[in-house]
């Protein structure tokens, strides 16, 4: 066999095999994700506000287990701590952002006008209007992700 005829016919042997293996994989974990309801987990859709009640609920780990109500009223009120630290935290975090964007904003337009002075001026104003509908795409993808309604 010519060596060219025979590489195709081993990369798409791999390639085939790739793919079908890609496709056993996915199976198998999204057989995995979809385990039965335990009594457990089953009364806890009951106790969801409504706008969880939308999607559906993946049983917690701790869920699996069958605690008994006491385990539960325990796990409960660890939740509950932990939950009130991760918002102080997470609120902690958005200010610190916030901060550091000020300043991430200004490295990126000083490095801007930098490559703008490059240029002459024809070119620095086309560089200017490429990097302002950069800017409005990048920004409609954001408020896009961000929309609930997607």
């Amino acid at each position: 066999m010519e060596r060219r005829v025979r590489t195709k016919l081993v990369a798409a042997l791999v390639l085939g095999a790739v793919f079908g293996s890609g496709l056993l994989l996915g199976y198998a974990a999204d057989s995995q994700l979809a385990p039965e309801p335990t009594t457990a987990s089953a009364a806890a859709p009951a106790a969801q506000p409504a706008a969880a009640a939308e999607r559906p609920r993946r049983p917690l780990v701790y869920e699996q287990l069958a605690p008994t109500p006491a385990q539960t009223a325990v796990i409960d009120s660890i939740l509950g701590v932990h939950r009130a630290r991760m918002n102080a935290l997470d609120k902690e975090y958005r200010e610190a952002r916030h901060r550091y964007q000020a300043s991430y904003d200004a490295v990126v337009q000083e490095t801007r006008d930098a490559i703008a002075g490059v240029f002459p001026a024809e070119v620095a104003a086309e560089y200017r209007r490429l990097l302002t509908e950069f800017d409005m795409r990048r920004e409609a993808e954001r408020a896009a992700e961000q929309d609930p309604r997607n």
